[in-house]
């Protein structure tokens, strides 16, 4: 009798399964938490059909069979309808398996058959998507495979079915959680094809890995409205493929390098005499050199370098070798960073007295300095070192000062940055002021403000720039706490750092990356005055007056986080330096057709000035005592106004923290 009665309700429940839009009403209603309503039911189930087809007709046959319920808050399936469904589910899949066994070529370039679970678990464990949510999101994707013709499918290609699903989901956190990393197979292409004799194996290889490095600090590092900040030129960042992972500079005093070096390395003997002792000195000065270049990305900064190590060389004449052989070593060191930039800035410190006459030490330091510019011009693809020379004693009467007068006049001006070592000690080659010369410790990062976009946005409102000037900031500190935990985290623990960390840093080793130098700065100061007064800084009183009250919140705003609590902040604020930022970020505007876009220029007094040099370094040190994390004068000269000699004159008794001559001709 119940034999009978069971396979009377099978045969009901197989009638009422009989039609497609059924089993697809039951489907959707399985995959829903909460009560479902007729119209949403209706739209999702029939779509753009839903007008042709009489939906309750559906429905009612399935609760007559006791597969769904219905209420005044819409439909729910029951245990029996969701057990039945999962049923249908196993058919169908073995249907598909038996039909045809649809192939996926995995990531690691293997072979395996679909696997629905495997998305599953995909979508919990990389994308954190709830199991249930998983579980649907799964299955519809199942569902669409099965109507596709597919046989062989790529990783890729399941990766986009699923991101379709996910946004049509409403679920774009998810999908951005799973967002494939890589550089696109056409820009790939290109840079393959490329003619550009730069591009060497090697730096294909590089520039791959650098996009994905880069987009995983923009997609998975850092929250999403820093990126944006980046991302929209609000920010200017460096080194973003190494951003994550390296501190931007190491400034060592030499003097610690040389007793590294005399400590642990045993084939030299304290007084050196014999061409073979100089020449070991060199090669263990450069692997010393080359074990902290995965350190850094910017440049490695050895203070008072002629004192301390250019010292030991008092060579005579027939011993010139061995300065070609230092000069060489050196210039290929900046081959390595793959990237035509020097990456080794050098000081020449003539504030402290030396013991020995003072001559010798001017003609060892003439002696380096033209060995590296004979050995540049024979190695013509070789990058030299940035050379920082201390200028303060220049023009006083004695032997020592009239040789630093002789030293200067002889050698060649490119890559050299004079200082005063008196005001502003030296800097490193982004512009940022090493406060303590005689200590090592780390620059963790410059970051960029983008002036002239905050001139656009506050459209000549004065409470509103500088109420979007104080937002930018607080997001600047916000992502140098980022930059913190992720190079702490990424170069805090190898072994290898913490080897030399503990020798150079000493004591500060434990807060070393707390302690850092972390350098603010800004770019489009000039485009911003111009677009929020209406004439360049330079040209009239206000102007001048608005960007020095700019910089002035930007300064007091500094002192302020350095002086909250007991972090230890190390905030500067520093000039801008020359760099591609400048030209990569957000280009001036939008260019209207038939217009050029210009690049932010990182002078602080425009190019382009009418201003005498006496009254632009005037203007110039008005800002330079604002920005007291480093500065560096590089205004523009009329060639036939001054002759080399008498700029030069002019600069070194102007007192200016930093400038730079350059090729200025005779």
């Amino acid at each position: 009798m119940n034999t009978d009665k069971n396979q009377n309700i099978l045969e009901k429940q197989l009638k009422a399964l009989g039609q497609k839009i059924r089993i697809d009403i039951l489907k959707k209603l399985k995959n829903v938490q909460n009560q479902i309503s007729f119209s949403k039911l209706q739209k999702e189930v029939l779509g753009h059909k839903h007008s042709s087809v009489n939906l309750s007709f559906h429905l009612n046959a399935l609760k007559k069979c006791d597969l769904i319920l219905s209420s005044e808050e819409g439909y729910s399936i029951t245990i029996l309808g969701r057990q039945i469904t999962d049923k249908i589910l196993s058919i169908e899949q073995i249907l598909n398996k038996q039909s045809k066994a649809r192939m996926i070529r995995t990531s690691k370039y293997s072979k395996e058959l679909f696997d629905i679970n495997k998305i599953e678990d995909y979508l919990v464990i990389e994308g954190e998507l709830d199991r249930f949510l998983a579980r649907q999101i799964s299955h519809e994707v199942e569902e669409r495979l099965s109507k596709t013709n597919i046989e062989y499918m790529t990783a890729p290609l399941m990766r986009e079915y699923i991101n379709a699903v996910l946004l049509e989901n409403s679920l774009e956190e998810v999908r951005h959680k799973l967002t494939r990393l890589g550089t696109p197979p056409f820009e790939a292409l290109k840079l393959f094809n490329s003619i550009d004799k730069s591009i060497t194996p090697e730096n294909f290889i590089t520039k791959l890995g650098s996009d994905v490095s880069e987009q995983f600090l923009l997609l998975n590092l850092i929250p999403k409205h820093l990126a944006d900040l980046y991302l929209s030129g609000e920010i200017a960042l460096l080194h973003l493929n190494y951003w994550s992972l390296r501190p931007l500079s190491i400034y060592i005093n030499t003097k610690t390098l040389i007793k590294f070096i005399f400590h642990n390395v045993p084939n030299i003997p304290n007084k050196i005499e014999k061409s073979r002792d100089f020449t070991n000195l060199i090669l263990d000065f450069m692997n010393f050199l080359y074990s902290l270049k995965q350190f850094y990305s910017e440049d490695l900064i050895l203070g008072d370098f002629n004192n301390q190590f250019l010292s030991y060389f008092d060579l005579p004449k027939n011993k010139s070798y061995l300065f070609n052989l230092l000069s060489t070593q050196i210039l290929r060191f900046n081959d390595h960073f793959i990237d035509q930039k020097p990456h080794l800035s050098l000081d020449f410190n003539y504030n402290n007295d030396l013991t020995e006459d003072y001559s010798t030490q001017y003609e060892i330091d003439l002696k380096f300095l033209n060995h590296l510019t004979k050995d540049k011009s024979t190695y013509k693809n070789h990058i030299r070192p940035l050379s920082f020379l201390d200028y303060s004693k220049c023009f006083n009467s004695d032997l020592r000062n009239n040789a630093l007068n002789e030293l200067i006049s002889n050698i060649d001006k490119n890559d050299i940055i004079f200082y005063n070592g008196n005001c502003s000690k030296l800097l490193n080659s982004s512009i940022i002021k090493i406060l303590t010369p005689k200590e090592n410790f780390l620059i963790l990062d410059k970051i960029l403000i983008n002036l002239h976009m905050i001139s656009v946005e506050a459209n000549q409102n004065d409470d509103l720039f500088f109420d979007l000037l104080q937002e930018k900031l607080n997001f600047v500190f916000e992502m140098f706490d980022y930059k913190e935990q992720l190079v702490k985290k990424k170069v805090g623990t190898l072994k290898e750092w913490d080897t030399l960390s503990s020798k150079l840093f000493g004591k500060m080793e434990g807060d070393i990356f707390k302690n850092a130098l972390k350098s603010i700065s800004f770019f489009g100061l000039n485009d911003a005055i111009m677009n929020h007064c209406g004439i360049e800084l330079d040209r009239t009183e206000n102007s001048e007056l608005f960007a020095l009250r700019i910089l002035s919140l930007l300064k007091k705003l500094i002192e302020e986080k350095n002086d909250m609590g007991n972090n230890n902040n190390n905030y500067i604020l520093s000039q801008p330096h020359s760099g591609s930022y400048l030209k990569d970020s957000w280009q001036n505007g939008i260019a209207h057709s038939g217009q050029k876009t210009n690049c932010y220029s990182s002078r602080i007094i425009r190019q382009a000035s009418t201003l005498p040099l006496n009254k632009k370094i005037l203007l110039f040190k008005k800002f330079e005592k604002i920005i007291n994390g480093g500065t560096l004068f590089n205004g523009a000269v009329n060639k036939n106004e001054y002759s080399l000699k008498e700029l030069q004159n002019i600069l070194f008794k102007s007192k200016l923290n930093a400038f730079y001559l350059g090729r200025f001709p005779n």
